[in-house]
């Protein structure tokens, strides 16, 4: 998986995925920029690609998408084929 900043503006973030995945906003609180929590207001799917829209820009360099102690397995970025995505901690944002 990738992660980059889609824009000198820095308010979305690109992830590749290596397969189609489903995607609701109620996804969104499950991500950390730099630790922080509610950094990520929406997201969009295009084909692998989950781009996610922050409520602000951001000079973050690190995502991390879930946190061992605030997660629900109802609330989980799954694949067309319903397993579960595994969970990434620091990943680089790449510019």
């Amino acid at each position: 998986m990738r992660a980059k900043f889609t824009s000198a503006a820095r308010d979305a973030i690109a992830l590749e995925f290596d397969q189609p995945i489903v995607w609701t906003d109620a996804l969104a609180g499950q991500f950390y920029l730099d630790g922080e929590k509610d950094k990520v207001a929406s997201g969009a799917l295009s084909g692998n690609v989950l781009t996610l829209k922050l409520a602000a820009s951001s000079t973050a360099t690190k995502l991390t998408y879930l946190k061992e102690t605030a997660w629900s397995q109802d609330q989980l970025i799954r694949g067309t084929n319903g397993i579960a995505a595994l969970t990434f901690c620091d990943v680089p944002l790449l510019k």
